[in-house]
């Protein structure tokens, strides 16, 4: 039984990837509610790595975490890029007519700021972003690898949807920042560090803005950021095109996916000489 699963997840190691990133997240759901453990997809990585690839795999996986050398461009646009968009929906929502509560100070903010390093939902993205993202985009466009992955990423979040812990407009807000961090991930020759830092500014941000609604205003806020996500992801697949890469001194952008019979060789993060399933 256990190797015919091992043969299974070496033929299969993508969709062995998602159904374990799944599984390993959702296992607290029963007893602790609507709560995630966001390691999840990183530790499905790891162990699919493990089986499949062994070393290299696992390497090549810790080379894109520790690719921090992207230049400061990159680090202004993940750090900005979530409070512009908090503060964009909160003044778009206000002038909706929202009524805002009290922000928490700043100081309460950086008090959870340990907490959400450790637990924030960063962690995730050396699953989503290290593991599946440049898999994904072998044999397909970056536009539709990243709506895959938006969707499936999606699904992970089922649980929160249904507990009312997010709400139901935070589905565009996902699939739209799944476009985002595709463009990031592939114009930094494939950082995952780089998106790592966006996710935990998203959070930070997140924890200050998202507090000062509620009821119908927390879900008009939720809408509007969501739109606003969705504006600049349709602006980036018309300015860079399906490669969703911007072309930078120092980038390599993926391959032309209708170059070699309409596969693509590996973009970031995977060797031209890996077959991937």
């Amino acid at each position: 039984m256990a190797s015919t699963l091992s043969q299974m997840i070496k033929r299969r190691p993508l969709p062995a990837f998602f159904g374990l990133a799944y599984l390993l997240s959702w296992c607290a759901v029963p007893w602790a509610g609507p709560q995630l453990l966001p390691w999840g997809p990183a530790l499905a990585a790891v162990i699919i790595l493990a089986m499949t690839e062994g070393r290299a795999g696992l390497k090549d996986l810790a080379s894109q975490m520790g690719r921090w050398r992207v230049g400061f461009t990159w680090y202004a646009v993940a750090i900005s890029l979530p409070i512009i968009y908090g503060l964009s929906a909160t003044g778009l929502n206000l002038l909706f007519g929202a009524t805002m509560g009290e922000l928490d100070p700043w100081n309460n903010l950086l008090l959870l700021i340990p907490l959400f390093l450790l637990l924030g939902g960063q962690w995730e993205e050396p699953g989503w972003t290290g593991y599946a993202l440049p898999r994904l985009q072998v044999g397909r466009s970056a536009i539709a690898a990243s709506l895959i992955l938006s969707i499936l990423r999606l699904g992970w979040h089922l649980p929160l949807f249904f507990y009312g812990a997010i709400t139901w407009g935070d589905t565009v807000f996902i699939i739209a920042m799944q476009f985002v961090v595709t463009w990031l991930y592939n114009s930094t020759r494939g950082s995952a560090f780089i998106i790592i830092v966006l996710h935990l500014m998203q959070n930070v941000s997140g924890g200050f803005f998202n507090p000062a609604f509620s009821g119908d205003d927390a879900v008009g806020y939720a809408w509007l950021r969501a739109a606003l996500y969705a504006v600049v992801a349709i602006g980036l697949v018309v300015w860079t095109g399906a490669a969703l890469v911007t072309k930078t001194r120092g980038t390599t952008p993926p391959p032309d996916p209708s170059v070699r019979r309409g596969v693509s060789a590996a973009p970031p993060g995977i060797r031209r000489n890996r077959r991937i399933q």
